[in-house]
């Protein structure tokens, strides 16, 4: 699992950002960020896929180390 970081080209209206309920969405001129927790590569590969699909560029995708201290701390 692990906190994703998924930039497009355009802004993307609510309808198509809708189809990523478990993202959330900061949108930006000319550019439209998805971000949040993905349970595995697996939910990545199917978000990827979704967005190219749709036609849509994706600019970057980042992985973004967590925040929250390893279990047991």
């Amino acid at each position: 699992m692990g906190h994703y970081v998924i930039r497009v080209e355009g802004t993307l209206s609510r309808d198509l950002t809708a189809a990523f309920p478990s993202l959330s969405v900061d949108r930006e001129p000319a550019q439209t960020v998805l971000h949040g927790q993905l349970a595995d590569q697996a939910a990545l590969a199917g978000i990827l896929n979704h967005l190219d699909m749709l036609g849509i560029n994706i600019v970057e995708v980042l992985q973004v180390p967590s925040t929250r201290p390893p279990n047991g701390s």
